[in-house]
Parts: structure tokens; C-alpha cells; sequence
């Protein structure tokens, strides 16, 4: 059996926050004993207290904590967590195009997607069940959403509804209530990080890395394809109307290339998507 955790960030567009970002850790319930004591090993280690909070952003760190430690801690958990083959499962989407939106309706089509996307790959490739628990999500009724999704599954384009059969559990949760929320909040950091505009390329090469690393893809040679597996961009290219917001997509992907493109041992994502089952598309 799997967990998936999920979480947003970028929920307010800026000129460095051009993307809303949805993301899931997934990994083996029974990798949760081995990182959850790895975690808390880092804390103790990193002079981190039982009540502090262990989370990507530099605003979080605690007084008690140096900085060369707080960024230490991050790279070991994003190293422990290649290490225990997390698979991480992330929607982006343009806040031009969702800014007319109810902000409760584009959060939970976001969460729709990476969802959706856990479930198939429970199907497809895992051939497991899993539980799927979000960061407490910042809508009006989040309970009912998650009830919703055990009940009626996702809404596809269509109208139709399809259950999601592979997810035997929906539950929310919050940070330090897990040693597993602080490692999806600094993978999920990680990446917005290293699209938003970073101010340090060098600790932006060296995260990226780790980070498509650790997405859902397939490889073939030295590409790895994690659209529409990892990687879940909306809506498709073809059907941006707007030339401006269609550049910035392209230079998303340029950016982030550039970033794998500057290690020589790193591997470049193919920007474009691949064929997504019908199945699989829902309103959003």
C-alpha cells in the first residue's frame, strides 16, 4: 500500500510566483517507520525543538536553528527521500488563466489532478491501494471535498463521474502532525524554488536534479518523460489562446532544462506532453 501527501503553494501570483502549484509525495506505507526516525534523527542532530516546524521556507526557520543548518536539513531530507524511492506527483498552472476563478474551485481541480494522477498510477503501475492525505486544504469545506472524492471519485470533462477505486482512505492533515508532511513541504519547496526565479542558480542545479529525480517518468536513454505522470501542466498547450502566457510555459520549460542542462550528470525532462487517457481528464 501507498500514501500520498499533497499540499499547494504559489497561491498568490508575483513577478517571480507566475505559476499555481499543486504537488503529492507518494511513497510504501512501510518506508513511514524508516523516515519518520531519519527525520527525527535530523532534527535532534540540527538543533531543531520538538514543537519547531521543519519546512522549506527560510520564513520557518526557527531562532534556534542556523542557517547552514537549516538548509542542511533540507538536503538530507530530500536526499532521504530519494533514498526511500518517493515518487513526487506535481499540477502547475498559469495564475493568469485561473485568476477569474473561484479560488476554492481551482484548488480542489489542482488537487483533482494530482489525485487523479496517484490513482492511476496505483492502477497502472504499482498495482497497490493507497491512502491519500492532503495538507489542510484553504477552501470553505474541504471535509466535503474529501468525501466527495472517496463517494464520487473525480468529475471528468464530460460531466461523468468516475470513482476512484485504488484510494482506500482520504484524510487531512497539518505540519509537525507527521515527520512525512515536513519532507512533501520541502520536496514541494524544492520545486517552486526552483521555477520561481531563484536567486541562488547554484542551489537551484543542485535541487532540480533530485526533484525530477524523484518525479513519476519514464526514461528512455537520457530523457526523462514526466509529463502527464510527474509533471501535470494545464491546460494543454494547444489550447492557450494567449501568445504571452503560452511564452511564459515555453520559458518554464527552457528554465528548468537550463537548470538540468548546467550538471553534467543531470537529464533533461521533455517539455512536451505526452497523450493522457481520456479516463483521466476532469473539468479544471
Amino acid at each position: 500500500m501507498y500514501i500520498l501527501l499533497t499540499d499547494e503553494t504559489n497561491r498568490r501570483p508575483s513577478a517571480d510566483s507566475r505559476f499555481f502549484i499543486y504537488g503529492g509525495l507518494l511513497f510504501k506505507v512501510e518506508k513511514l517507520p524508516e523516515i519518520d526516525l531519519a527525520i527525527e534523527k535530523i532534527r535532534q542532530r540540527l538543533h531543531y525543538k520538538p514543537s519547531d516546524h521543519l519546512k522549506f521556507d527560510s520564513n520557518s526557520r526557527p531562532n534556534g536553528v542556523s542557517f547552514d543548518d537549516f538548509v542542511q536539513a533540507k538536503r538530507e531530507v530530500i536526499d532521504l527521500c530519494l533514498a526511500n524511492g518517493c515518487k513526487f506527483i506535481v499540477h502547475i498552472i498559469h495564475h493568469d488563466i485561473i485568476r477569474n476563478q473561484d479560488p476554492d474551485q481551482h484548488i480542489q481541480w489542482a488537487a483533482d489532478y494530482v489525485i487523479g494522477r496517484f490513482n492511476y498510477f496505483l492502477d497502472s503501475e504499482a498495482k497497490d491501494y493507497g491512502i491519500c492525505i492532503v495538507d489542510s486544504l484553504p477552501v470553505k469545506a474541504q471535509f466535503k471535498y474529501l468525501s466527495d472524492k472517496f463517494s464520487l471519485g473525480l468529475t471528468l470533462a464530460s460531466g461523468k463521474k468516475t470513482k476512484l477505486q485504488r484510494i482506500k482512505l482520504f484524510a487531512s492533515t497539518t505540519i509537525n502532525a507527521s515527520h512525512a508532511s515536513s519532507a512533501m513541504d520541502i520536496v514541494l519547496g524544492s520545486f517552486r524554488y526552483c521555477i520561481n526565479n531563484p536567486k541562488n542558480r547554484d542551489a537551484a542545479r543542485h535541487m532540480i536534479g533530485k526533484v525530477v529525480d524523484m518525479m513519476w517518468h519514464t526514461k528512455v536513454g537520457g530523457t526523462y518523460y514526466v509529463h502527464d505522470k510527474g509533471l501535470i501542466v494545464r491546460p494543454d498547450k494547444s489550447k492557450i489562446m494567449s501568445s504571452s502566457i503560452k511564452a511564459e510555459y515555453d520559458s518554464l520549460f527552457a528554465h528548468i532544462n537550463e537548470l538540468l542542462d548546467s550538471k553534467s550528470d543531470s537529464k533533461t525532462s521533455s517539455p512536451e506532453p505526452e497523450k493522457t487517457n481520456d479516463s483521466q481528464k476532469h473539468s479544471g
